[in-house]
């Protein structure tokens, strides 16, 4: 199999001593009672049958001449039991997608646009290749907020790729470079994302089967923001800290026992969120080396930079009820270094 390259590889393939020869006379036929659930999928198959053999399958449902199915799109969950799972047959005469649900279906036809590509051309190997993932979120997060922010249309075409390979989970971790109307200072000279492209991206990833999960870094990494004398005063240490590996002369975290640091994040919320149809949400709070060295440092003393930390976590989560769940990282800087703590949050 090791002509086969195929990413991620199928649990299982079985070759055949048959091959299946793309014909120009043949249909893409969705087997479903709501067609329209497969109708993206299917168009996908399409455009790359033309783009690579330039052949044009039309897409039908319903009743059609069996002989003239060049590729069936079956729905079947009864047989095929993985969520999104999928099994694929190429006959003879026809190929076969069968799958227990729409990812399932997705997921069979990215496999077979890189048969397409593999055998680079109108003949393809007699196949049955059987597959499910082995996580039920494979996800990828990436960082737009310290080089070159990606344009909408290029981060289209790494979406394109990700589903191809069948990662359902996406991020975009922002720190600044989001386009809060509130706050244009911040964004002017970032290139941001505004918020008619991330529900544009929200719109494109789903049709994907990719989950466009929103990540705003809400208690560290905010130095971007503290450039601004506006917000300078809701920093930890505005005059600098200490790293576990140097000094830093920049102020890194809000602080957490300063009120008005809660209503900065609440207000970004409240903006952000609803552009995603998701129900995940990264709200960050890592790498918070610097509380406990400045404006808080009488409450770490009191009852502690893990407590300090955690309540801050939590008043994060607090404002979260009407619009999503939320996760955070495991490393709270300087609250782990001295208790240990880490925080996952789930409502």
């Amino acid at each position: 199999m090791n002509d086969l390259l195929l990413l991620p590889h199928p649990r299982r393939v079985e070759r055949q001593s048959h091959t299946h020869v793309l014909q120009p006379d043949r249909v893409i036929w969705i087997d479903s009672a709501a067609p329209q659930r497969l109708l993206f999928t299917a168009q996908r198959f399409k455009q790359a049958l033309f783009d690579r053999l330039q052949l044009t399958w039309p897409i039908v449902t319903g009743a059609t001449a069996t002989e003239q199915i060049g590729l069936a799109l079956c729905l079947a969950p009864d047989r095929i039991t993985q969520p999104e799972g999928y099994e694929l047959t190429v006959e003879a005469n026809r190929i076969t997608i069968t799958a227990h649900a729409a990812a399932g279906i997705f997921y069979g036809v990215c496999t077979l646009i890189q048969l397409l590509d593999t055998w680079n051309g109108s003949t393809l190997p007699g196949l049955r290749i059987v597959d499910w993932p082995d996580f039920p979120v494979r996800g990828l997060l990436l960082d737009i907020s310290r080089d070159k922010v990606p344009t909408l249309e290029t981060t289209k075409q790494l979406v394109d790729r990700l589903a191809s390979w069948k990662i359902n989970q996406f991020q975009l971790y922002t720190e600044h470079t989001f386009a809060y109307r509130r706050h244009p200072d911040v964004w002017a000279k970032a290139s941001p994302f505004t918020g008619e492209e991330i529900l544009e991206l929200d719109a494109y990833c789903r049709e994907r089967f990719i989950e466009l999960v929103p990540n705003q870094n809400s208690f560290g990494h905010m130095h971007r923001w503290f450039e601004h004398p506006q917000y300078l005063q809701l920093a930890e240490a505005p005059d600098g800290f200490d790293f576990p590996w140097g000094h830093s002369d920049e102020p890194f975290s809000l602080n957490p026992t300063d009120p008005r640091s809660l209503e900065l994040v609440k207000e970004l919320f409240d903006e952000l969120l609803p552009h995603f149809t998701s129900k995940m949400f990264n709200v960050g709070c890592d790498e918070t080396f610097d509380v406990g060295q400045g404006r808080s440092r009488a409450e770490c003393d009191r009852v502690g930079a893990g407590r300090v930390y955690l309540e801050a976590a939590r008043s994060r989560h607090a404002v979260l009820g009407r619009h999503h769940r939320a996760v955070s990282w495991a490393d709270p800087g300087a609250a782990e270094r001295r208790h240990r703590v880490g925080v996952g949050l789930r409502s």
